[in-house]
């Protein structure tokens, strides 16, 4: 899929947010531990959501997705074990998710390749594999794929040696399906795995310390009939503040759930964008003055995401075009957790952006430089190509951007939102 966006845009409106991106991904595979029937409501019509529904109904799954309503009917009383292909996991990291479900309910899992995902470069699984070890889960690696399967006692007491979502939602539905107590130290707490453990908890699991660090969960039988409702993306929240902040316009985002994006709003202020708060909107008004705060020597002019509840790692891309707007100045970015997580902002210089590569992980950006439109080759990296659009947004011109499918993983009916708002942007073969 390639689009075509039109410069010199300001985009004015309010905006429903879609459901989680992130949360939909970590719940469905929490779902194959229900055996009855499982509604979800708020549940984005993205193509990632698409991919799991897929091999989830390959393994017996029964399910009734309204796109419209955004309504997901599942029922998982059928589900038998079966290989999966290389091709239902060889472009989705979050297959991967699928595996704590599957251990738990068939105590063995068996692949014939290994999860994919974006091309920001290498993310080890051997933060999943340590706690699965941990649980008593023999682990066989092999060139063609992995076997694992439950066979020894497990640890009552089990650390993470990072901060992840997929390891901490995987090893949540793993303590859920058995029996005992297990405490998770080093847990992840972003609002997926929040999501997580309050489905859960409404299917009769025993959980405490949701939103913490430590998670202290007890094996419970769980209901056969579930009905939940998925957070609103923060992801999506934010980048639609980001737009209207870029583009001067005045836009407000409701379903925004503040203190989910507290540290996020300290990321704006270091651009002079004021986001306000009433009740759950979110607003950013027309006409801000954008400009660099800060300075490198007290590193207030530094864009460095870490674990939750700051900035998310995968929302660092918007920021970047906020930096190009500003008059003068130059903020250094980050990402300190993909060598290939910057890659992406050499396109930009083809529109006119100065962008220094300091090394694979730091690129410094000067505001002030005047863009104009160009064609320009998306990653398959859904915020690098929001980053784009913005760009071309603000630069003067036509931009073409080649490959933007990965819009869609992320943001269901981007364009048509985007238009919603008045921007000049459409589909071309």
């Amino acid at each position: 899929m390639n689009i075509k966006v039109q410069g010199g845009q300001v985009l004015s409106g309010e905006i429903f947010p879609s459901g989680s991106k992130n949360s939909a991904v970590h719940v469905l595979p929490c779902t194959l531990l229900i055996k009855g029937l499982v509604t979800l409501n708020n549940v984005p019509d993205i193509s990632d959501v698409d991919r799991l529904v897929r091999i989830m109904m390959k393994l017996g799954s029964v399910i009734d997705w309204d796109r419209k309503g955004n309504k997901m009917v599942i029922d998982n009383r059928t589900v038998s074990f079966d290989k999966l292909t290389k091709d239902d996991l060889g472009n989705m990291r979050g297959t991967s998710l699928l595996w704590g479900a599957l251990l738990s309910r068939f105590g063995k899992v068996d692949t014939e390749d290994f999860p994919g995902g974006c091309t920001l470069g290498f993310r080890s699984l051997e933060p999943i594999y340590k706690v699965f070890k941990d649980f008593g889960v023999e682990i066989d690696e092999n060139k063609t794929g992995i076997k694992m399967h439950i066979s020894r006692k497990r640890e009552s007491v089990i650390w993470l040696t990072e901060m992840s979502p997929t390891a901490t939602t995987n090893l949540l539905m793993l303590a859920v399906g058995s029996s005992g107590k297990t405490r998770l130290v080093g847990a992840a707490s972003e609002p997926q795995c929040q999501d997580v453990c309050n489905f859960l908890i409404k299917a009769g699991a025993k959980i405490s310390g949701v939103g913490s660090s430590v998670l202290d969960v007890e094996g419970a039988e769980l209901a056969s009939r579930v009905e939940y409702t998925l957070l609103p993306d923060h992801y999506e929240i934010t980048t639609f503040l980001a737009l209207g902040a870029v583009t001067g316009g005045e836009i407000k985002v409701h379903n925004a759930i503040p203190e989910h994006l507290k540290m996020i709003v300290n990321e704006f202020k270091k651009f002079n964008i004021a986001v306000e708060f009433k009740s759950d909107t979110a607003l950013v008004r027309a006409g801000q003055d954008i400009k660099i705060v800060g300075n490198l020597v007290e590193k207030t002019n530094v864009i460095r995401p870490q674990p939750w509840p700051a900035l998310p790692v995968d929302l660092l891309p918007i920021f970047v075009p906020l930096a190009l707007a500003a008059p003068s100045g130059y903020v250094l970015f980050h990402n300190w957790m993909y060598e290939a997580g910057l890659f992406w902002t050499s396109e930009l210089i083809k529109m006119g952006a100065e962008i220094i590569m300091a090394d694979p992980h730091r690129i410094i950006v000067m505001g002030g430089r005047k863009l104009r439109g160009a064609v320009i080759e998306a990653p398959y990296i859904i915020r690098a190509v929001v980053s784009y659009v913005m760009a071309a947004m603000i630069a003067e011109g036509e931009t073409t951007i080649l490959n933007a499918d990965a819009l869609y993983r992320g943001h269901p009916k981007f364009s048509e939102n985007l238009s919603r708002l008045g921007a000049v942007i459409k589909l071309v073969e």
